[in-house]
């Protein structure tokens, strides 16, 4: 018995429908990373709004935090009320790192939902909503915590 041997032809195919296969995971990871990159960009400001608001309070400085409260959030939890939050859980704005695995950004406003590394090493759940007021992200409301 003779065994056949496949034709240049056949192999010809398999090369082009490896390629294409390669090519089309290619493409399909740049955009993925474009749109990573691009919404990562986007909440760029409402970020930095979110560290400098969790900078201030865990330094005490309940003032500074609270002036990154949209108008709406400082009528709903005046500074005198923050102040007095944020001192009887201090622990919760002693935040050593965020990690944000959900990011939008809309007409809306932004919203930043993750995790937040406390000093202490615990890892709680952590979720930040920002408006856009006179030019400025400022914070709608936040959660850390559970």
């Amino acid at each position: 018995m003779e065994a056949t041997r496949p034709s240049s032809s056949s192999k010809s195919w398999v090369k082009w429908v490896a390629l294409g296969c390669g090519g089309l995971l290619v493409v399909s990871v740049a955009v993925i990373a474009g749109i990573f990159l691009i919404v990562k960009k986007a909440t760029a400001g409402p970020e930095e709004v979110v560290h400098a608001f969790l900078a201030a309070a865990g330094a005490g400085d309940y003032a500074t935090a609270h002036d990154h409260f949209s108008a709406p959030l400082k009528e709903a939890q005046p500074l005198e009320e923050f102040t007095a939050s944020a001192e009887a859980n201090p622990m919760f704005f002693k935040v050593a790192e965020t990690t944000f695995s959900n990011r939008s950004i809309d007409t809306a406003g932004a919203e930043l939902s993750g995790t937040a590394t406390l000093e202490a090493g615990t890892v709680v759940p952590a979720s930040f909503k920002l408006v856009r007021e006179n030019g400025e992200w400022k914070l709608i409301s936040y959660q850390i915590g559970s």
